[in-house]
């Protein structure tokens, strides 16, 4: 794709979304039409972003467009610039972006039929907002384009979690995010303003040239309030708490997005900063950047999937598992930092480290995308979230089940889907990374490695607890007993994804040409396909091992035929049970007659988990048993849940602490001019003191 074919497609993305939240302006007349029009318009600007991405990754150039913003801005230009890391997020973007239009009016439809025609609209136009921003932030080319972009994409997210407010959850958990990336938002302005204020201009280019000049620690300390901002957007562990609260109050395809997209906008923003716009000209990084990485990323790998195994609700479920699943990429990032000081430009490992971490990025976009979908469509078949009230459902939504099933088994890193492909790339790095270093620093990847095999034992455990509790047994509730299948439109949104997540999961060897331009441009040395052969099957090269190492060869060709093998053997052997005689006889119960509630529970299932990590969960369990005789037990009545540490031993000691300094300022100064003369002063001088006063 040349420069000029480029340019036009960002381009007409823009009047693809333009004309989306014009669109909304149709509600006047119809409600459902703007809907329709509007999700239409999305689509054709995800399909627009698509061919832009895949034109500039399979060897086309990147671009960069100028031009003057409005008066209003007259120190700054509006640049927007494609390289391989953009275009492979925009790539990102328009995957779920597809999935999610063609899915979306169906589900609003069914899940809020009496919608008013204001909230259609304001959803038609939050919805091409929110994805128009996410698109120029991984385009921009200059810090101004970025945070106006940034906070756009956090403005529209933020109306999508409040638009379905019922009972006032919804705007509990807006307030709460809001407060959160905001709170990001204003690290970023401080990092990004440091570095303007320096190179005397916006663009990237120029803050590049500047960070070149940085000292070690001015350029370390621009990285850790960067990384705060984007951690806090990306629900990294403790700065998590909105995340299982804003995602499910959206619209289950905007929650699709949310989880699957812009969590990774804020990677994107990790990867610039770290990579490109603070690294030094010789490309080694201070081991404190990636080791913090790591670290990170392990936390919330662990910590993330623990907390989902223990919930009920099946959306807040999926939203803990965006952060298991955030830490998972992140431990890829944080080890292609390290590695990449080690090794320096053109590190085979640093190279595999990236490569895996992107690859999780496109992966956990397609499987949370899907499982977020299929999660849809049963709460807009049933109207219930918790699993507990569910059951059978695979009989009433044989297509919802099996793609839903198919997204756990990606999400668990089983193969022969995508999880497990980028998964494994992560051990092989964890591993190689382990054989270089020595002491505390190979004892702490060894200890990763481990807590990377823990993450993957319990998201498996977690969804064999979510589907065999939702869509297995018989329905608990008249909601599971009258549920039919999700509209087809909405079922051909969930096969795109699943059409990815089987692709990437049986040939990813095919894909890694698209990792070559980001891979390459980041590390300046081979790109992902020179390291990771891309002929069929998956192959890993000796060269990615230290010396001594035997090779690791992986086919996932060979994956899948198994399976299919064993998938026909069950077929067979089902077949021929069929036709088996057997006795009809009524099961034996101790005298009572068998009902759903003998089938096993999730919370049963999750109990031994919770027994051992006690200490992490601090769950609180209440039972009540109404008796009918001294021995004679009529009915027992259970309560339990579980408390977030990071919110009872962090927010909620800084909510207290903040509240009972307002009581006391407001205390000490209501009614006196003096008071609050003297706190503003106060106010002053403190904010002096820290920021200092430029000469002149």
């Amino acid at each position: 794709m040349s420069d000029l074919d480029a340019a036009s497609g960002l381009k007409l993305i823009a009047v693809c979304y333009a004309a989306g939240i014009l669109s909304s302006l149709l509600a006047r007349w119809s409600g459902r039409l703007a809907l329709r029009v509007g999700h239409l318009f999305a689509l054709a600007g995800a399909v627009a972003g698509l061919g832009v991405s895949l034109g500039v990754l399979l060897g086309g150039p990147g671009f960069t467009l100028n031009q003057p913003l409005p008066a209003l801005f007259p120190f700054a230009r509006l640049s927007l610039s494609v390289d391989g890391l953009s275009a492979y997020f925009l790539l990102v973007i328009s995957v779920v972006a597809i999935a999610a239009a063609i899915y979306g009016p169906a589900y609003l439809a069914a899940h809020a039929p009496d919608a008013s025609a204001a909230r259609q609209a304001a959803q038609v136009v939050a919805l091409n907002v929110f994805l128009g921003c996410m698109v120029f932030v991984c385009a921009a080319g200059d810090a101004m384009t970025f945070l106006l972009c940034w906070e756009g994409m956090t403005l529209s997210s933020y109306v999508l979690v409040v638009s379905d407010d019922r009972d006032g959850e919804n705007a509990r958990a807006g307030l709460l995010y809001m407060v959160m990336a905001h709170g990001g938002t204003a690290l970023l302005l401080v990092a990004f303003l440091a570095l303007t204020e320096r190179a005397g201009g916006f663009d990237f280019a120029a803050l590049r040239a500047v960070a070149a000049n940085l000292d070690g620690t001015t350029r370390t300390v621009l990285f850790f309030v960067a990384l705060g901002g984007f951690a806090t957007k990306a629900g990294v562990i403790p700065l998590h708490v909105w995340l299982p609260r804003a995602h499910p109050a959206a619209p289950s395809h905007v929650s699709a997005l949310m989880s699957g997209v812009m969590l990774k906008v804020a990677i994107y923003g990790m990867l610039r900063f770290g990579f490109d716009l603070l690294a030094p000209a010789t490309g080694a990084l201070p081991s404190s950047w990636g080791w913090t990485v790591l670290i990170l990323g392990t936390t919330s790998a662990v910590l993330g999937v623990l907390y989902a195994l223990q919930l009920h609700d099946l959306p807040r479920l999926l939203a803990f598992h965006s952060v298991e699943n955030i830490g998972i990429i992140l431990i890829g990032v944080g080890l292609a930092m390290i590695l990449w000081r080690t090794e320096g430009a053109g590190g085979v490992l640093a190279t595999v480290a990236l490569t895996a971490a992107l690859l999780h990025t496109v992966n956990h976009a397609a499987f949370k995308g899907l499982l977020f979908l299929g999660a849809g469509s049963v709460l807009s078949r049933t109207h219930v979230r918790n699993i507990e009230e569910l059951g059978g459902l695979a009989r009433r939504m044989p297509w919802t089940a099996g793609l839903f099933l198919l997204g756990a088994v990606a999400i668990s890193a089983l193969p022969p889907l995508n999880g497990f492909v980028s998964e494994w790339l992560t051990f092989q790095v964890l591993l190689g990374g382990a054989m270089r270093f020595h002491g505390p620093a190979g004892l702490g990847i060894v200890f990763s490695a481990a807590m990377l095999a823990l993450t993957g034992g319990l998201a498996a455990a977690c969804f064999a607890k979510a589907f065999g509790v939702t869509f297995l047994g018989r329905p608990r509730t008249p909601h599971a007993e009258h549920a039919t299948e999700a509209p087809t439109s909405m079922i051909v949104g969930m096969v795109c994804l699943a059409v990815v997540c089987v692709g990437l999961g049986v040939a990813p060897g095919y894909a890694m040409r698209l990792l070559d331009a980001p891979t390459a441009g980041l590390l300046h040395g081979p790109g992902a396909s020179a390291v990771v052969t891309a002929r069929g099957p998956l192959v890993l090269s000796a060269s990615m091992m230290p010396e001594g190492t035997s090779a690791t060869a992986i086919s996932m060709t060979v994956m899948a035929a198994l399976l299919v093998a064993l998938a026909a053997l069950a077929w067979v052997l089902r077949r021929e049970d069929r036709h088996a005689e057997r006795r009809a006889a009524p099961t034996w119960t101790c005298g009572m007659t068998p009902t759903p509630r003998f089938d096993y529970t999730a919370t049963a299932f999750a109990k031994p988990l919770r027994l051992v990590f006690a200490a992490l969960y601090r769950p609180r369990r209440e039972v009540v048993r109404e008796m009918t005789a001294p021995y004679a037990v009529r009915r027992i009545r259970y309560a339990g849940e579980i408390v977030d540490l990071s919110e009872t031993q962090i927010y909620h000691r800084v909510e207290r602490g903040i509240s009972e300094l307002s009581r006391a300022i407001r205390d000490r100064s209501t009614g006196r001019i003096y008071g609050y003369i003297g706190f503003l002063f106060g106010a002053l001088v403190v904010t002096l003191l820290l920021f200092g006063v430029g000469p002149g």
